[in-house]
């Protein structure tokens, strides 16, 4: 292991000075080409900074950094991409619920609660974390190894954290089920 990836191994601030200092303008210049903007493109550069830092256990097993950090880089990009694409998405469809139940003087009453409402009812009653990897996994379409990556988790805290949502989504959709008709009981028999 050459003495730079070390460095940053142990987590030395000057390190990751000297690696910026080095690669940051390619970087840059890199990921504008990547994305067509320069905000994002600061954005992934410092995303990816970032990553490196909480993830510099790995770096261990790197023998090219330069190589490691344009590979990086590009991952980056593209997670963001979807990560943007998804959110989109999902703004894209409350909006929709929104103007479904809403009128000129405020919202309409409707019908029944959809099995999607209680739903999402459910998933926005769930704590933060869980609630995050529900979302990214169902409507980004991430994995659990990129749920943790964007999360900053491990794999095996994703995991768990989709377990448990999912174990309290049961739950709660399992109350909210209407409770079945009580058997009738037969008719006492008339004594003629």
């Amino acid at each position: 292991m050459n003495a730079d990836i070390t460095s940053l191994v142990a987590g030395d601030p000057a390190a990751y000075a000297r690696l910026y200092d080095r690669l940051g303008g390619r970087l840059l210049a890199a990921a504008r080409l990547l994305t067509g903007n320069d905000h994002e493109a600061e954005d992934a550069v410092q995303d990816l900074f970032v990553a490196l830092a909480r993830g510099r256990d790995r770096l261990g097993a790197v023998s090219d950094l330069e190589g490691y950090m344009f590979t990086a880089l590009r991952h980056t990009v593209f997670r963001r991409r979807r990560q943007a694409t998804a959110r989109r998405a999902t703004l894209d469809r409350l909006r929709e619920r929104t103007a479904e139940g809403s009128g000129p003087h405020g919202p309409v009453a409707g019908p029944a609660p959809a099995p999607d409402d209680e739903l999402a009812a459910a998933v926005a009653a769930l704590p933060q974390d869980q609630r995050a990897v529900v979302l990214l996994k169902t409507d980004g379409g991430l994995s659990l190894a990129e749920i943790a990556a964007t999360l900053g988790v491990s794999v095996n805290t994703a995991a768990s954290r989709w377990r448990y949502a999912l174990e309290k989504l049961r739950t709660a959709l399992a109350d909210d089920a209407p409770e079945p008709h009580p058997a009738r009981k037969p008719a006492p028999e008339v004594q003629r």
